[in-house]
């Protein structure tokens, strides 16, 4: 199994930074990767709660749904189909708010994966995906950041501080 972890520290209440994480079928108003998302069952958050997610490469796109839930701390996410996607057996992304004072957050998350075809999978793995992921997290943070301490949606890249996305060791 792959693993990728980012962390970033956030100017803003832990609980506006879950709020923000919580409304689960918005994440295209924060993550630059994800131009266009919405829920694909009428549950808003919590376990069972389901989302398509189109992503910035030409016609690619995932499904996910939460299998993990701790209000106000941690959700599991579930990626269980994609189209033109990388191989996945399996993939998680877990991710998760703490406390940093009065008015900061740490905001870590991880995504565990295995990818199908076995030698030839943990090649492409080595070679194409786990970077990738690296940097589809990156953005994914830097774009939180920037929507909970502005108020503004991210458009692509444009004005995202990376600096602050931490690499934390698998």
């Amino acid at each position: 199994m792959s693993k990728v972890t980012r962390e970033v520290r956030i100017n803003a209440p832990k609980e506006k930074v879950w709020d923000i994480l919580a409304d689960f079928g918005d994440i295209s108003v924060f993550n630059p990767s994800v131009p266009n998302s919405y829920l694909t069952n009428d549950q808003n958050g919590g376990v069972g709660s389901q989302r398509h997610c189109d992503l910035a490469a030409s016609g690619a796109s995932i499904e996910e749904r939460i299998v993990e839930w701790v209000d106000g701390e941690k959700m599991v996410i579930e990626i269980y189909e994609g189209k033109k996607t990388p191989p996945f057996k399996t993939a998680f992304a877990s991710i998760s708010v703490h406390e940093a004072g009065p008015n900061a957050s740490i905001v870590r998350g991880t995504l565990d994966y295995t990818l199908k075809f076995g030698p030839l999978g943990a090649l492409m793995d080595m070679a194409l995906v786990k970077p990738q992921f690296g940097k589809a997290w990156e953005g994914l943070f830097a774009g939180l950041k920037h929507y909970a301490e502005t108020g503004q949606a991210v458009d692509g890249l444009k004005g995202l501080d990376f600096s602050s996305v931490q690499v934390v060791p698998a």
